[in-house]
This record gives structure tokens, sequence and C-alpha cells, in this order.
């Protein structure tokens, strides 16, 4: 055999080998990564959590994938690590959310939910009489805990006394929140500062006919013994 055909067969061999160890990567290995690397966020909140869910799926798909290519596809480490990674963190953050749900109620205090518990219960009318709702009625004098969203004013900084709204629709977009949908908070231990975020405020509630500088009139008040951000997301 000439030197000419024995080099034309190493080149063929050559060609063969490479090819055959070229294996290509499947688009979802990579994707598994960055979502096992932003799940990280989940020790922040809810929105990091569910990243690291979604990214649980995707690197379960991504192995499943690798595997049923049976040695066509590259890249199972990386999509072991992707799904790892997004369990893991996915994991903590829930853990982590539960356990400020369990803790963040002083003792004494009893849960209540601005929205579901006081704001949506609004009066009760008999015989074209309005008055306080039954339910909301038994809360008056009682330590309660619960969460809701600054309403900003020009002082930011030890506040003595603030409103506290159910949600955001009027805190942000100028709106006039009705008198049910507001409590004015009166710190009797401590101070606030002003913050966009949910706060978690424990204290006795009470009525009141104050009227606030921006001319609000609400019908509860909180004699409030505790304020800050909220520890969960719940």
């Amino acid at each position: 055999m000439s030197v000419s055909a024995v080099n034309d067969q190493f080149v063929a061999q050559d060609l063969q080998t490479n090819e055959f160890d070229y294996r290509p990567m499947p688009v979802i290995v990579p994707v598994s990564m960055a979502l096992g690397v932003l799940s990280a966020s989940a020790l922040l909140g809810v929105v990091g959590i569910l990243i690291g869910l979604i990214g649980v799926g995707v690197g379960i798909s991504a192995v499943v994938t690798i595997q049923r290519g049976e040695g066509m596809y590259s890249g199972s480490w990386a999509a072991w690590i992707g799904m790892l990674l997004s369990l893991t963190f996915a994991i903590v953050g829930i853990s982590s959310q539960v356990y400020a749900f369990q803790t963040e109620v002083p003792e004494g205090y009893r849960r209540v939910s601005f929205s579901q518990d006081i704001s949506a219960k609004g009066f009760s009318v008999v015989e074209g009489q309005s008055s306080l709702h039954p339910e909301v009625a038994e809360l008056v004098g009682q330590k309660i805990f619960l969460k809701g969203y600054m309403y900003p004013q020009r002082q930011t900084e030890d506040l003595i006394e603030f409103l506290l709204l159910k949600d955001t629709g009027e805190c942000c977009f100028g709106g006039q929140p009705s008198p049910t949908d507001m409590i004015l908070i009166q710190m009797k231990k401590g101070t606030a500062d002003y913050s966009q975020g949910r706060m978690a405020v424990a204290g006795t509630l009470a009525l009141t006919r104050d009227t606030t500088p921006e001319g609000l009139e609400p019908v509860y008040a909180l004699e409030a013994i505790h304020c800050e951000r909220s520890r969960s997301a719940f």
C-alpha cells in the first residue's frame, strides 16, 4: 500500500472519530443552568420560588431529553446541576417563607386578614341603620396582627401616626380609599419609617373619628406596639 493511501486511510478514520465524538447539547440544558442560578432569588421572595419550581421542571425535562437520546446528546452533568440548584433554592425559599409566617405574629396577638376580615365585611344595615359588621365589631378592643401598605405622606421617618391601606390600589395611584379600607396606625411604642413594601403591624383595634392631614376619615384605628416590613409574602 502506498504512503498516500495510508495517509488517506488515517484521515478518514480521524474524521469518523471526530464525527462520532461530537455530541450536541440540547438548548434546554443551558436554560436549566440559567434557571438554577436565578432560583437563588427564592431566598428573597415568592417570585424566586416560582423561578426555582420552573427550573426544577425544566431541569427534569433536560435530563430526560438527554437520557432518551441514548448517547446522542451531551450536557448530562449540566442538566443535573441546574435541576439540583433549582430544587435546593426552591426548598430553602419555601421553608424560609413558612418559618417567617409561623413566627412573625407577636405572642398574644391574633392574625387577621385586613382585606377579608375587615375591609370586605364593610358595614351592616339593619332597619335603615348602618353599623359595624358583627364580626368586625368583635375585633374592636382585641389584640390583632395584620398587614397592609402605608399611605404616602410628606414625612417619611420617625412616624408616630400613619394610614395603613389594605392594598396598593389607592396608595400608589392616588385613589381615595373608602373608610373601611384604611386603618389609622397610632404608634404607642416606638416609631415607623415609610416603606413601599407590605407592612406588618400589631396592636389593639379601636374605632376613631380622627381626620388625617390628607382629609381622610378612617373608621378604625390601631394602637400599635409593633411595625415592620412583612417577613413573609402571605
